[in-house]
Parts: structure tokens; sequence; C-alpha cells
């Protein structure tokens, strides 16, 4: 699927309980790339922490509503 961050979507920031449910549901992720090596799964996010799958930073995208995994979990 790849990223859809590149798309023509409105910058528009999601509401912030969605926020913090994308990041939940991305902490415990197996396909997470942890800036900090030996993080365990659910801790929480790191600024840079990306996903394994598009690439993208987890955080950013999260925030912007419209934007989605794409592995499908949000």
């Amino acid at each position: 699927m790849g990223c859809d961050c590149n798309q023509e979507v409105q910058a528009q920031r999601d509401s912030s309980s969605n926020y913090e449910r994308k990041k939940a549901i991305c902490a415990t992720c197996t396909e997470i790339n942890r800036w900090v090596s030996g993080t365990p799964p659910g801790a929480l996010i790191h600024t840079l922490d990306r996903c394994g799958h598009c690439g993208c930073f987890i955080k950013p995208k999260a925030k912007i509503w419209g934007l989605h995994c794409p592995l499908d979990k949000w």
C-alpha cells in the first residue's frame, strides 16, 4: 500500500483522542522501527519512530486527519 503522506489531503488535525488511539495502536505494532533500539512493545511513541511498512514518521502522520495506516489498523 505504501505512504499516503504525499497525497493531496487537506492538512487538518485529527481529534486528540483519535490521535492518542492511533499512537497506541502503532506502539504495539510489530512493523514499527523504533528510534531507540530495545524499546519494549507498547512503550510511548518517540518523535523519530517510523512505520516499518511505509517509512513515515508515526507522530506527524497520526496527527493528520485523512491519512491512514498502510496496514489498515487505523
